[in-house]
């Protein structure tokens, strides 16, 4: 059985981002989401990573690739690092704003906010992830971001919670069932914007 088909142009895009920037020095910083590991795209590419503990607990879970993500590590060519809590945070506090908290991960929110806080220490930064939630966080954040395996959304959105039975509208709740009628809870656009307009 053959494993994930990655992007074809992935690997020729993480080259040309690598190229040196303004200097010898500059290169992106290419964080990763679990979605890459699972598309083997650290495994093929002898670019430099980085990635989150959380992330790297996720994956980690089969021998072999937690065998493989060492060795990275060891070589040097996957780094890992916790985001600040400042920077957790902003990214939660986004999250809630545009309705994707229930659909993100620990894992996700801290690959966003590692990225976020890169971004703000001057550095230029890349997210690689197919989490349509973590794409949408990363557009609205200005994050740059690169698909695996798909070709990526094509609107940021804000998402809003309502009840399936009465119809009240939840703002930034985790909640899964009404307060008022028992009904469950489900999510519709708020808004959306079309990222060539965006």
């Amino acid at each position: 059985m053959e494993g994930p088909q990655v992007n074809p142009d992935l690997h020729k895009r993480l080259q040309k981002e690598n190229a040196p920037v303004g200097s010898s020095t500059s290169k992106e910083m290419v964080v990763l989401d679990a979605t890459a590991f699972y598309a083997d795209v650290p495994f093929s590419s002898l670019e430099t990573y980085y990635s989150t503990d959380s992330v790297i607990e996720e994956v980690s879970h089969k021998k072999i690739r937690k065998t493989y993500i060492e060795g990275l590590i060891e070589a040097g060519r996957l780094r890992i690092y916790s985001p600040s809590e400042q920077y957790l945070k902003k990214v939660n506090n986004v999250a809630k704003e545009i309705g994707d908290s229930s659909t993100l991960s620990k894992p996700d929110i801290t690959v966003v906010a590692l990225a976020l806080e890169f971004q703000k220490k001057g550095n230029q930064v890349m997210i690689i992830s197919d989490d349509y939630s973590v794409e949408n966080l990363s557009k609205t954040l200005d994050i740059r971001i690169v698909s695996v395996m798909t070709q990526g959304i094509k609107r940021m959105v804000k998402w809003q919670k309502y009840c399936s039975g009465c119809g009240k509208v939840f703002q930034n709740s985790k909640t899964r069932e009404c307060d008022v009628c028992g009904s469950s809870l489900k999510r519709k656009f708020k808004t959306a914007n079309n990222l060539s307009q965006a």
